[in-house]
């Protein structure tokens, strides 16, 4: 049984990857300010910015594989302090590629597809990233001390929705909320990408895992389409009101942040060297819609406590 040690495990991706991945290995879920409680698995409190204190306890845990799903995805308050961007998604993951490294672990590090510019039609892993925010940069820049510090690690970039453990919002969430109560809320018609469900995508990264991969990867849905399309396919698989999302253009609404507008990357390099197909955008919203069917939100709210 392989040793999983996830840092983030109270995050979207974090708690998601342990309720997925606790059946079939033995997992250590790490958390800074929100307790993870379920049974069968070992959690703990760590400060990953203090190396000594991550060294020592990776040393002790010694797992087979750290995914390190920790990370400020906040694009707005990445913008507005780039210091604490830096701190989080920068410097945090050489403390914990370099902890990995020496404890004898190998890593799996979750980026992002905002490393890209967003003026391509499809981002290939061998193009040169250009970020044009903040949160961008700070991932890009978390990457490259990722891959100085651990050569063979695991560098996945994605984007992903799905049901929270905390009190936050991905964008399937932000507007079923919105249409739920019946309340109108805007859509991007130019920002593009191939937002994966998170179940899909622990799966994914659980097969990559097994597969011993290493290098950079894109793992996202296989089909693009705009954030406006994408709630307004959300409203009729879960039969709501799509006229109530207004069409709006990212530069319309002042945001703090720079959004790119084309982040449809490319997975050619995962499907050829997995022999996989990647869900739909669509497939992955009728099973958020069976998720919560099958009470699986409550389940994952239930395991996270409070500060």
């Amino acid at each position: 049984m392989t040793k999983l040690l996830i840092t983030g495990a109270s995050g979207l991706l974090g708690a998601n990857l342990v309720l997925e991945s606790a059946q079939s290995h033995e997992v250590t879920a790490l958390y800074l300010k929100h307790p993870v409680r379920l049974g069968g698995i070992e959690t703990a409190a760590l400060d990953l910015n203090d190396y000594e204190e991550v060294l020592e306890f990776f040393s002790d845990v010694s797992p087979d594989w750290v995914i390190h799903c920790a990370a400020e995805t906040n694009v707005d308050r990445c913008e507005q302090d780039h210091d604490h961007a830096h701190r989080i998604n920068h410097f945090m993951a050489r403390s914990v590629s370099r902890a990995a490294f020496s404890a004898g672990a190998e890593l799996l590090h979750i980026s992002t597809d905002a490393v890209f510019d967003g003026e391509s039609e499809a981002n290939h892993e061998n193009q040169t990233p250009q970020p044009i925010n903040v949160y961008g940069e700070s991932k890009l820049e978390g990457e490259r001390a990722v891959s100085e510090e651990h050569p063979g690690a695991l560098i996945v970039r994605t984007n992903f929705y799905g049901w929270n453990a905390q009190d936050k919002s991905s964008l399937a969430e932000f507007f079923l909320q919105n249409l739920e109560n019946g309340e109108s809320c805007r859509g991007f018609i130019d920002v593009k990408v191939k937002t994966l469900l998170v179940n899909d995508l622990c799966k994914i990264l659980l097969k990559m895992i097994e597969s011993d991969l290493a290098g950079i990867f894109h793992v996202v849905a296989g089909n693009c389409m705009s954030k406006y399309e994408f709630g307004v396919t959300l409203a009729r698989e879960f039969g709501l009101a799509g006229d109530l999302i207004e069409a709006v253009a990212v530069d319309e609404i002042g945001l703090s942040a720079k959004r790119p507008k084309n982040l449809c990357l490319s997975t050619t390099k995962l499907e050829q060297v997995l022999q996989i197909g990647l869900p739909t955008i669509e497939e992955g919203l009728r099973r958020l819609k069976t998720l919560r069917e099958m009470g699986y939100p409550d389940r994952l709210k239930s395991m996270i406590g409070g500060d």
